[in-house]
């Protein structure tokens, strides 16, 4: 009941069960009383009321019927492993990389650093000293990224790399203003979560699609049966 009725209005401030039965009832015999005198005064076959009548019936009537034909759907066990194997990659929880970065006007100057780090200088160090990005004083900390939030294409594509694991940094590749070497300081996310976990989302899923297919079926087996025609003049 509480649900029903917004908080702010008296009606929310009933809280015993026996108030609440007299509202509910006043509420009836209220309406009751308004929809005799309607119809004693034939509004209830004004046109207007009549054609809301049938275009709710329509609906309701539709509804009913998409439900009983969706209710006919089932997905077995073997659609949702079969789905859960061959998608399993895609299934996977979003995966975030904290990321270092350094860029450098010139080529040359990224090898000059690229050098520096082999020699086992710091990274962060090494953005504070060299590097020309904003990140520069914060030791090139461009903190936790998903896969496709920075910068351009190719950052991207290096940061993202299978290859490319935590603690290690990348060669030197350009961008469009500057060349660049990251590191990847650490991972987290991108977990496979079991088929057991899974079930029931990718059953719901599989379900409303085969529901959705189920009744373009429906639909188009109907337009085959049925004789449509369209008055376009009268569109206006």
């Amino acid at each position: 009941f509480n649900a029903m009725v917004p908080q702010d209005r008296p009606e929310a401030k009933i809280t015993t069960r026996e108030k609440k039965l007299d509202f509910l009832k006043n509420e009836l015999v209220r309406r009751a009383l308004l929809y005799q005198a309607a119809q004693d005064r034939g509004l209830d076959k004004k046109d207007e009321v009549l054609q809301a009548l049938e275009k709710t019936k329509e609906e309701l009537t539709v509804v009913e019927l998409v439900k009983t034909e969706a209710a006919k759907v089932e997905v077995s066990s073997a659609e949702v492993e079969e789905y859960y194997n061959r998608f399993k990659e895609q299934l996977k929880e979003p995966e975030d990389r904290q990321i270092r970065e350094i860029m450098v006007p010139t080529e040359a100057e990224a090898k000059d650093v690229l050098i520096e780090l082999l020699k086992g200088s710091d990274f962060a160090e090494l953005a504070k000293q060299r590097s020309k990005a904003s990140t520069a004083a914060n030791g090139g900390d461009l903190g936790f990224l998903a896969k496709g939030s920075k910068k351009f294409p190719q950052f991207d594509a290096v940061a993202f790399a299978d290859t490319l694991e935590a603690g290690q940094y990348s060669n030197v590749f350009k961008g469009p203003d500057g060349y660049y070497i990251i590191k990847l300081e650490t991972k987290r996310g991108g977990k496979l979560r079991s088929l057991s976990e899974m079930w029931d989302d990718i059953k719901r899923g599989l379900t409303f699609l085969k529901q959705q297919q189920l009744i373009e079926d429906l639909i188009s087996k109907l337009s085959q049966d049925a004789k449509i025609e369209i008055y376009e003049g009268e569109i206006k």
